[in-house]
């Protein structure tokens, strides 16, 4: 057990007060705390992680019977606290509990702790098991412990951003997004902290800045721009088995991590987005809006240049092009230019058609397209 308390606290600070319920629970109770920098749970005490819950609890009930609270708060950054509550118990008397509010009444009115009810109890509560992550609150399931971590914090959104309506748990991580969202330090990179004069020029970095890439090979060290690229990198260099996915509902194997997440979804979670129209679901709101002009044939997207409409904002984008004065394509055989691609391809297929083998978009035509994109940058 540990002697004392970390905060010289002002009764009239909510996120203090919370803050103090929380250190009195994790003292008293078997609720662990945990950090999910990755997609493992790693201990706040000795920094070791755990793929499997289970093993964690048990590192936890051998080698941290006896802890240094404040190590459990210096390693857990400010907001609500992860804490695995599956064999929630008090330490007192090692009474069992359900749930954070049921201990938290106990070790008020039995021990008389001096929690205080009236404020929050500055915990998020997770139920674990390896193959079934569920939310603690409302049941919902998840395929992966970030993906139930993000979900479990949806239940303690309370700061919201006044102008995009986007919510926070803490005021510090509402005033670090209207920072970088509303007062023009969007153009900023967060990695390199360099600053440009336009979100294109910052786009523009960060596809050319290796040292800002966030996928990172943990064998060799180098940074990658997209996980899909790293995995290859991991197979092809280091020879790392090709990872399948495989659905712990329904037992389905994919190939691909995104094609999982989507799957599962879409198919065992509430987390998705269903047409009213045909009852179709989707993964993301955008998705669903984008099916959604096929019942409602709605253009709500008009070009400021001419009378044309489009029911999607990327056939807008896409129909911009053509008053545009940048030729994008440009064929190397008789130097003529073309600002969209469906025109390069109709004069080639009209000109040249023996050059380029547009068959599935092979051989010539990807490479030749590629030239011309790398030239005009």
């Amino acid at each position: 057990m540990t002697k004392g308390f970390l905060f010289v606290l002002d009764k009239n600070d909510a996120y203090f007060m919370a803050r103090r319920n929380a250190e009195y629970i994790v003292k008293f109770t078997t609720a662990y705390p945990f950090r999910l920098p990755e997609d493992s749970m790693v201990c706040v005490y000795c920094c070791e992680s755990y793929d499997d819950p289970a093993m964690y609890r048990k590192h936890m009930d051998e080698e941290h019977q006896t802890f240094n609270l404040r190590m459990a708060f210096v390693h857990c950054t400010e907001g609500y606290i992860k804490a695995d509550c599956t064999e929630l118990r008090c330490r007192l008397c090692t009474e069992p509990f359900d749930t954070l509010e049921d201990v938290a009444q106990h070790l008020y009115h039995k021990h008389e702790q001096p929690l205080d009810l009236a404020f929050e109890l500055g915990m998020q509560p997770f139920k674990l098991e390896k193959d079934k992550l569920a939310c603690a609150i409302c049941n919902s399931k998840s395929l992966c412990l970030r993906q139930l971590s993000r979900h479990t914090q949806s239940h303690f959104l309370k700061y919201t951003c006044e102008a995009c309506g986007k919510s926070y748990s803490t005021i510090t991580t509402l005033k670090h997004h209207i920072t970088y969202t509303h007062t023009g330090q969007e153009r900023i990179c967060r990695k390199c902290k360099k600053t440009f004069t336009s979100l294109t020029e910052k786009r523009k970095h960060l596809n050319e800045s290796k040292r800002c890439w966030s996928h990172l090979c943990n064998i060799c060290g180098e940074r990658f721009l997209t996980w899909n690229i790293k995995q290859t990198h991991m197979n092809d260099v280091h020879g790392a088995p090709k990872k399948t996915y495989i659905c712990p509902e329904c037992g389905e194997v994919f190939p691909e991590r995104k094609k999982f997440r989507v799957h599962f979804k879409i198919l065992h979670t509430d987390d998705n987005f269903v047409c009213t129209c045909c009852g179709l679901k989707f993964d993301t709101k955008r998705n669903l809006e984008n099916h959604r002009v096929i019942h409602t044939k709605e253009k709500l997207f008009p070009c400021p240049v001419c009378s044309k409409s489009f029911p999607r904002k990327k056939n807008l984008v896409q129909h911009m092009w053509i008053h545009s004065e940048l030729k994008r394509f440009s064929c190397t055989l008789c130097n003529k230019q073309f600002n969209q691609r469906v025109s390069w391809k109709t004069h080639m297929k009209s000109y040249h058609p023996d050059l380029v083998d547009f068959q599935g978009m092979q051989n010539n035509n990807a490479k030749m397209v590629l030239t011309f994109l790398k030239s005009d940058e």
